[in-house]
């Protein structure tokens, strides 16, 4: 070998050592920091939750293609876009629901061959009369009746039959083979068999994949980005020094990266090392999610393990290139910031932000609700109370820390004085602890709130409940025949009579017909010629019907005839619809008349309360208001984290400073009650105020729409922030005691 290469491998190996030993140097200096212990854990949970937020993105794909394939599976090939090809079986869809859930569909199949196809799921074809249920229907809670409901049901779809395992779905062969326009004729199911357009299913009601990647990333990524700068950032005055010394003594840039990498390997490992537990759990067990419901299928997320795996990766490295960058601009920032004038007051903000709370609250009411002023004045009375909520909390801390302080003195408890004196002093670390957990309360209960806009008619259809009940129920047969309908009239108890409504839009004009018991149930006349009502119906059940099907206006005539006639004819430009109602104003069964409907029709009937389909349409809208909340709580946490690490280090950077207090007082108590007042206490206020005023800025959507601010919701707000509070306190209060005991006086 030559003296060249000798040198050149003796400088590489020099080099490797070198960078072995600032790393351990790093690590060691980490471990001896003040706040290191508090570090480890805010990078440890910061690179955990950046890894699994990212791989939420790659999760939620997964989920999507996976359902969308299984989907497309089951999507019948019609006959007529396969020329040529026999029928073999006929398809028809028609939608359902039980209590508590949204709309699900039921797919009526007749079999025409022997080798007629089945869809994937089901092991062998039913009998006329049976039916096929997925789990998730067979056993929901409220859906007593449904084993019946169809037909006798006589086992249950498999997986690969259905988008998720959570999804309610059936297959019915009915006892009548089905026939009109939306029964077609199949060659067979997915690709395969041919062009396949007709899907349905659990993924025709969900949210477009962008939205819930952006949702992921505001309410995930975004406060996992938060975490990490605080944690990158936490223990920086001492880090800074160690830097600047460093850099005096000769090392190179290359080299004080180093030192910062060795003091944050170890907790982004741990990290990326619980991310990947996480990770590979997801794709090995199926996990039902809380709130949601929703089961997440490990096979779809396990197909995708190599973007996973990347993605956890990559995430450990963006933690640690941000911590080092964050490290290496630190000292620069912290010497810009400390010279310059006198900052700004915020008093003058502070005093906005009451009037333009008031501004979002009760400024809407001078106008319309639902009209574009309305929707502004509630904007910017939002929008600037967010804006101003920090300053409002700055002088609110300054001011309370004085009053704190005030009644320590008065009371001889010296942890006030401390934590009142430093909140009155320095108001600005905890005004922007406090403040991040506010604004961010504020602003999930503002997204919630305006979910809740798009249950307008949902909350009139509940009103109608309230007052009627299910003493009056619509029925809207599938593809009936007078036959048919006759003998669903039959089968219905005696104290229940059936009245016909056809509404013509175009002539405003209304007509219930039904025979005189139907009518006089219901307060009408039972004359032998058509007649007139002028003047609003005495029954309240007519009341709401007329309002639900003319908005109140035109006129309401009253034909005294058989009800069946009208429904059986062709409906042209007319709306019509059958509606049973109790002689004696008693509610009626739903499950027993769903049950006779489809005895009767071969594709059943909606059944519901009048305005009842806003009510199951709007539990599509409050599941995905579940989901808000699901990621919005987890948000909350990871602020709220955020905000107990930041408070913990500023407490710890001054906590030395107690160190003499336990002799002066005689009392190692004021380390747990100074710790107390200036970590606990703020983190739970800023819970219970940014639940307060959230629950203020949303009172004009919760007036005007459904209401999904649930107490359930505002608790947890509540909640997470109080034992981010609770931990920071008992954190903060140890690591006092202990750096007491290590505390001599100068001279010693």
């Amino acid at each position: 070998m030559s003296a060249h290469g000798a040198t050149s491998a003796q400088a590489s190996t020099n080099a490797r050592g070198l960078t072995r030993q600032l790393l351990a140097v790093g690590a060691a200096a980490g471990r001896r920091s003040e706040a290191g212990r508090v570090r480890y854990a805010a990078l440890f949970a910061a690179t955990a939750l950046m890894a699994l937020a990212l791989a939420s993105l790659v999760v939620v794909h997964a989920t999507y293609e996976g359902q969308a394939a299984r989907g497309a599976a089951r999507t019948p090939v019609f006959q007529e876009d396969v020329p040529g090809s026999p029928a073999r079986a006929t398809w028809s869809v028609a939608g359902d629901s039980v209590p508590g859930s949204g709309p699900f569909q039921v797919v009526f199949l007749t079999r025409l061959t022997e080798d007629a196809p089945l869809p994937p799921g089901l092991g062998s074809w039913p009998r006329p009369g049976e039916a096929v249920l997925s789990p998730a229907l067979r056993d929901h809670h409220a859906a007593h009746d449904v084993t019946t409901r169809y037909g006798t049901a006589v086992g249950t779809i498999a997986a690969e039959g259905l988008q998720s395992p959570d999804e309610l779905f059936a297959y019915v062969v009915p006892r009548v083979p089905a026939t009109g326009a939306n029964v077609r004729p199949v060659t067979g199911y997915g690709p395969a068999a041919g062009p396949a357009f007709y899907s349905v299913g659990q993924l025709d009601y969900a949210k477009p994949e962008l939205l819930f990647l952006a949702m992921i990333g505001l309410v995930l990524l975004l406060p996992a980005a938060v975490l990490l700068t605080v944690a990158a950032r936490t223990g920086a005055h001492t880090r800074d020094r160690r830097t600047a010394l460093v850099a005096v003594l000769g090392a190179t840039p290359r080299a004080r990266a180093v030192l910062v990498l060795g003091d944050a390997l170890r907790p982004v490992i741990a990290g990326t090392l619980l991310a990947l537990v996480a990770v590979a759990t997801v794709c090995v067990v199926d996990i039902r999610l809380p709130r949601t419901g929703h089961v997440l299928v490990a096979a779809d997320p396990r197909g995708w393990w190599w973007a996973l795996l990347l993605t956890v990766l990559a995430a450990a490295v963006a933690v640690l290139a941000v911590v080092v960058l964050m490290d290496a601009t630190g000292g620069r920032r912290t010497a810009h910031t400390r010279v310059g004038g006198a900052r700004r007051s915020p008093v003058k903000w502070a005093v906005a932000c009451p009037l333009l709370l008031l501004l979002a609250v009760r400024g809407p009411d001078l106008f319309t609700p639902g009209t574009a002023a309305y929707v502004l004045t509630n904007w910017i009375g939002v929008a600037g109370t967010l804006a101003t909520l920090p300053a409002a909390v700055a002088v609110l801390v300054s001011a309370g820390g004085s009053r704190l302080a005030q009644l320590g003195r008065r009371h001889g408890r010296p942890g006030q004085v401390i934590a009142g004196r430093r909140a009155a002093t320095h108001p600005g670390p905890l005004a922007r602890m406090t403040a991040g957990v506010v604004v961010a309360i504020g602003l999930l209960l503002q997204v919630v709130a305006w979910q809740g806009q798009l249950g307008r008619s949902a909350v009139a259809a509940q009103a109608t409940v309230d007052r009627i009940g299910s003493s009056a129920l619509v029925v809207e047969p599938r593809a009936a025949t007078a036959g048919q309908l006759t003998a669903f009239v039959r089968s219905l108890p005696t104290e229940v009579a059936m009245v016909s409504l056809a509404f013509e839009p175009g002539r405003d004009r209304l007509t219930v017909r039904g025979r005189c018991p139907a009518l006089l149930a219901l307060k009408l006349e039972c004359a032998s010629a058509p007649s007139r009502l002028t003047s609003s119906p005495a029954d309240p059940r007519l009341r709401e019907l007329v309002g639900w099907v003319t908005g109140g206006r035109g006129e309401v005539s009253v034909v005294q005839t058989d009800p069946v006639t009208s429904l059986a004819e062709p409906e042209g430009k007319r709306f019509k619809q059958a509606v049973l109602v109790d002689r004696g104003a008693a509610d009626l069964s739903v499950p027993q008349i769903k049950r006779e409907a489809y005895r009767s029709f071969p594709m059943g009937a909606e059944v519901g309360t009048v305005g009842g389909t806003w009510l199951t349409n709007s539990k599509v809208n409050q599941h995905q208001g579940d989901w808000l909340t699901l990621f919005g709580l987890v948000g909350i946490a990871v602020l709220s984290a955020a905000s107990g690490f930041a408070g913990l280090a500023e407490f710890l950077r001054h906590g030395r400073a107690l160190a003499p207090m336990a002799v002066l007082t005689g009392n190692p108590r004021v380390y747990w009650s100074t710790a107390a007042h200036s970590i606990l206490v703020p983190l739970a206020l800023a819970g219970l105020v940014g639940t307060v005023v959230g629950s203020w800025l949303a009172l004009p959507q919760t007036r005007a729409g459904a209401s999904y601010l649930s107490h359930a919701l505002l608790a947890g707000c509540a909640a997470a922030a109080l034992l981010i509070g609770v931990g920071g306190w008992v954190w903060g209060a140890r690591v006092s005691v202990r750096q007491a005991l290590t505390w001599r006086p100068r001279g010693e």
